[in-house]
């Protein structure tokens, strides 16, 4: 639920242009609706959750939208150069820091609603999660390991192309590594969903308790940060590499596909513009 629910806030960064505008205005329906799987609310509290959600949009309009206007300007000039893995590992850090803050903005009205929630409402809501991750996992052991290395390469290509446009042999080659990097991770990625579960199952069950608040965003955080007590070492190396392979995507760009992403940056900072100006 948390994860799902992070990752719509997340969905308009990818789009552009009205669609971007559209969806960003829209959000606190998106989250709703995308919620809907997995909390059964009576009417009072879907009514709450709702106004929560409004309000957060507001708040969140308000508060963090600057900041990535900032980031994205800032990251625009530091790539008049290419990146060393350093700057790309210190954008990460500040983007996935604004990204905790965005995050912990919508997640606090859900919060607010799950305090409210019944012993039978809590445990249908992690039963729809548990089979969520059932089907994710039949679904990725129906597709041989070659077939599930083309379907990441193919979405991180796509993600690449939009942002930088069409790819040369060399680009398409990083891609892959990157892509195969991440499936290499992959049973480490599915255990730590299952201890998010099992970690969101424990303070769910605690929901009455003083710290609840605090340890549901600190979940958060861990999520978006890819912070893991068991796992740590492991994620850092990862990061490690998959800093270095955009090292390389970055320094391989031609000028013409540093116009492109540029020009892409350019229209999401001018529409963050626009729509913190929006009231």
């Amino acid at each position: 639920m948390l994860k799902r629910t992070i990752s719509i806030i997340f969905i308009c960064v990818m789009l552009s242009g009205c669609t971007f505008k559209l969806v960003y205005n829209s959000l606190d329906f998106w989250i709703d609706y995308y919620l809907s799987d997995y909390l059964d609310l009576d009417s009072q509290q879907q009514g709450e959750l709702e106004q929560g959600l409004e309000t957060a949009l507001a708040q969140h309009r308000q508060q963090q939208l600057t900041v990535f206007h900032k980031l994205i300007s800032a990251l625009q000039t530091d790539l008049k150069k290419p990146l060393t893995a350093e700057q790309i590992a210190n954008y990460h850090q500040r983007f996935t820091q604004a990204g905790e803050a965005s995050a912990l903005v919508f997640v606090s009205p859900i919060i607010d609603v799950v305090k409210t929630m019944n012993t039978s409402q809590i445990t249908m809501s992690l039963q729809a999660i548990e089979k969520e991750m059932a089907e994710r996992r039949e679904e990725r052991l129906s597709k041989s390991p070659q077939q599930r290395l083309q379907d990441r390469y193919d979405k991180l290509k796509d993600k690449s192309q939009d942002w930088i446009g069409r790819l040369n042999k060399q680009q398409k080659q990083l891609i892959l590594s990157l892509a195969q990097l991440q499936l290499q991770q992959s049973t480490m990625f599915q255990n730590i969903a299952i201890d998010n579960l099992s970690q969101l199952t424990t303070i769910l069950k605690q929901r009455n308790h003083a710290k609840f608040v605090s340890s549901v965003e600190q979940q958060v955080k861990n999520i978006i940060s890819l912070k893991n007590t068991d796992y740590q070492d492991q994620l850092d190396e990862y990061l490690i590499q998959r800093f270095v392979i955009m090292k390389q995507l970055n320094a391989s760009l031609s000028p013409q596909q540093r116009r492109h992403l540029q020009s892409e940056l350019t229209s999401l900072r001018k529409d963050i513009a626009v729509l913190i100006q929006e009231k």
